[in-house]
């Protein structure tokens, strides 16, 4: 008996330890919640600092406001527990200082990485604009080339099989501008590449990547800037 007893403590002893951690203990450990830990513990793990600046922000890189974000997150949430039970407790929660400290550092990461992102779109688009203005060029080129290349074809199709200087040099001339027409399409090749962008749609305002709810009809009647028609109130007297 004693044995088929210490072989079920082993079994359950294993059992425990190979149970997965879910993380739901974060959101009370070293909190008010947390019995392991003093009540003067507690309180010194309720002092907390003033919020991330934006100075400091912008010196850190995408990774490290990738961390600080989730890290800022996840206290909220360890507040936002402790905010709800003491709802439920119907006793006053103190910590409302700290839930605006990590919400401004929040709030200052998303405006940080929005104007580096604005940054980085500014930089991008006049890449882009170079690259269309000698693309444009090139393309000028090839037009004036072609229609070049069609006279010469025309003149030595005109001029028959017969060799004469005038043939000769036009032919010369044709393998000249054909040669110039290649190369010409080899260096227009990754400027039309990196421009074709401009035509298609951006890839975050299409139906599969978005992560609005509801349906999403982009239509000019939504935004109030770009409304035909501004209904205003009126009053009735």
């Amino acid at each position: 008996m004693a044995s088929l007893l210490r072989s079920l403590a082993g079994a359950a002893t294993r059992c425990s330890l190979r149970l997965p951690r879910r993380g739901v203990e974060e959101f009370w450990k070293g909190g008010n919640r947390d019995p392991a830990i003093s009540s003067g513990a507690k309180l010194g793990n309720a002092i907390s600092g003033d919020p991330w600046p934006a100075v400091l922000l912008r010196m850190k890189s995408f990774q490290d406001l990738h961390k600080l974000w989730y890290v800022c997150l996840k206290e909220k949430n360890f507040l936002l527990a402790e905010q709800h039970e003491a709802k439920q407790q119907r006793i006053r929660w103190k910590h409302h200082g700290r839930l605006k400290k990590v919400k401004l550092s929040m709030k200052r990461i998303l405006t940080v990485l929005s104007r580096r992102e604005i940054h980085q779109q500014a930089l991008r688009a006049k890449e882009i604009l170079a690259k269309q203005q000698e693309r444009e060029a090139l393309e000028t080129q090839r037009f004036h080339l072609e229609e070049s290349m069609k006279v010469l074809a025309h003149k030595v199709r005109q001029a028959g099989p017969r060799d004469s200087v005038a043939s000769s040099a036009w032919k010369s001339t044709l393998r000249k501008y054909e040669t110039d027409h290649n190369q010409l399409l080899q260096d227009l090749a990754p400027l039309r590449r990196d421009t074709m962008q401009l035509l298609s749609a951006d890839w975050r305002y299409s139906r599969r990547y978005s992560d609005l709810p509801g349906a999403r009809r982009w239509r000019k009647e939504w935004v109030r800037a770009l409304q035909e028609r501004v209904w205003k109130p009126v009053r009735m007297h």
